[in-house]
């Protein structure tokens, strides 16, 4: 009876072992993943290359078997451009978070008696507040590390919401999550024009806003809270996205910047991200009322994860930093 059930058994496994011998084994590693992921942040093959310290064929090649594995077309590659399709977008959501947990792990266990803070952060904050808040903090606290992670408001608010960042700072809040909000400043809006004859004729125009939103304007991506608080703006301006002339939707602040000093088109922005380029010269900053129209930036922590000990304190040195009862 024993021999009659292991060749019974025996037979089962190697039906097994048949059937998993015909599926391709995958063989996607994190190599793979870092050379996409950098390739669609950067949007060029050779500077992915030069961040990774690789070949331009490496990375190539590392896509290539990317979307060999997942049968899918992840790049849509042209002489003179490169874009991302809906599922490279998608695996792009994915790995750029595999590659943030991987960085969080590795220094969280390299070394266990430094103390670590994992920081989200929105495009205006980043530039507006983090590095004086930062400089301030590791004064007091230099046995601290900082791992920041830059993105849009709403994907910041996901990341506090899910435990990935300790806590944030955000550029809008919004009503359907358990995160809480602290008003940190205000942050003014304005309109981001070129600096040509064409819109410096525009500001001696009784109503320059009018007519400068007929221009063609670059909007930041649905998650960015300057887009949220844009649409704000034209509401209470009896507008919407419709009566504009959107000719781009991008969700990297400093390349519409540069395309507004190129000459592309007009966008809503943070006076902050803009002004230095209005002080060279580059573009031309308009406000959108005669007083400013201003919105508010937010500390955001969750309300219904664990804060950590050291989060705590960094949490009472914001709210000291800024003054915040």
């Amino acid at each position: 009876m024993y021999v009659l059930i292991d060749i019974i058994n025996e037979r089962n496994y190697n039906r097994r072992k048949s059937l998993f011998s015909t599926k391709k084994e995958r063989s996607m590693d994190i190599r793979q993943l870092e050379a996409f992921v950098y390739t669609v942040k950067y949007q060029s093959f050779s500077l992915a290359a030069q961040k990774l310290y690789l070949s331009q064929p490496t990375v190539s090649s590392h896509i290539n078997n990317l979307e060999k594995e997942l049968h899918t077309q992840l790049l849509k590659r042209t002489t003179k451009s490169l874009s991302v399709t809906p599922a490279g977008q998608t695996l792009y959501n994915y790995a750029a978070e595999i590659l943030n947990l991987q960085q969080k792990a590795i220094l969280e266990l390299s070394d266990k008696n430094q103390k670590l803070l994992h920081i989200g952060v929105s495009s205006v904050p980043s530039l507006y507040l983090l590095p004086e808040l930062l400089s301030a903090y590791h004064q007091e606290m230099p046995d601290v590390r900082f791992r920041t992670s830059c993105s849009d408001s709403l994907d910041v608010i996901r990341k506090v919401t899910d435990g990935t960042c300790d806590i944030g700072l955000v550029g809008t809040k919004i009503s359907d999550t358990p995160c809480r909000f602290l008003p940190v400043t205000s942050d003014e809006l304005v309109i981001a024009a070129p600096a040509t004859p064409h819109f410096q004729a525009c500001l001696e125009l009784k109503d320059p806003v009018s007519m400068l939103l007929k221009e063609p304007f670059l909007l930041r991506e649905d998650t960015s809270g300057t887009k949220q608080e844009t649409l704000y703006y034209l509401k209470n301006r009896g507008l919407s996205l419709d009566d504009l002339n959107v000719i781009a939707v991008m969700d990297d602040a400093a390349s519409l910047i540069r395309c507004i000093t190129l000459g592309m088109g007009i966008s809503i922005l943070s006076r902050a991200t803009v002004q230095n380029d209005a002080q060279l010269g580059k573009l031309l900053i308009i406000p959108l009322e005669q007083s400013a129209f201003l919105r508010k930036l937010y500390i955001v922590y969750s309300s219904t994860q664990f804060m950590s000990e050291q989060t705590a304190h960094f949490f009472a040195f914001m709210k000291q930093f800024y003054a915040i009862s």
